[in-house]
């Protein structure tokens, strides 16, 4: 299956400073918490998706995991066990997804993120506003089909 972003608009405004490889996150142009709340509460509803323990981000970190049985991609589109989302803590308010290559390039071409310095993932910036909250729940359902389908 090929996989491929929607017409992904251009980030507007400079690029946030940004840190890493460990932590690997965001510390400027915080997305508000009402914001980062309301893409969680979306993140947390996708089907046959649970909300637990990080496997490879900082602490408090909320992170999307999989069910067992569900979904027919390989283990290696996940970042670790079931895991394949996870958004920071609100003083960060950034988000690791897996998502396949070709979308990784065309986010970072759109200014909406960065690969991962040393993992197999994709750090998206907090969305700053509503607008841009509909691309981050865009990009976040397509890293959802990427690790439900083969």
């Amino acid at each position: 299956m090929t996989f491929h972003a929607f017409a992904l608009p251009r980030r507007q405004g400079s690029l946030p400073d940004v840190i890493g490889p460990a932590p690997h996150g965001q510390r400027s142009q915080i997305a508000p918490v009402m914001v980062q709340e309301e893409l969680w509460f979306r993140m947390r509803a996708l089907p046959f998706t649970y909300m637990a323990p990080t496997l490879v981000s900082v602490s408090h970190a909320r992170a999307l995991h999989l069910a067992e049985g569900f979904g027919s991609a390989p283990p290696e589109r996940f970042q670790r066990g079931r895991e394949f989302a996870h958004l920071h803590p609100h003083h960060d308010g950034s988000l690791h997804l897996s998502v396949p290559g070709s979308v990784m390039k065309e986010v970072e071409d759109a200014r909406w993120g960065l690969p991962h310095p040393v993992q197999d993932a994709l750090l998206v910036f907090g969305p700053r506003d509503r607008q841009e909250l509909e691309v981050v729940w865009d990009l976040v359902q397509l890293s959802y089909e990427w690790v439900t389908t083969a």
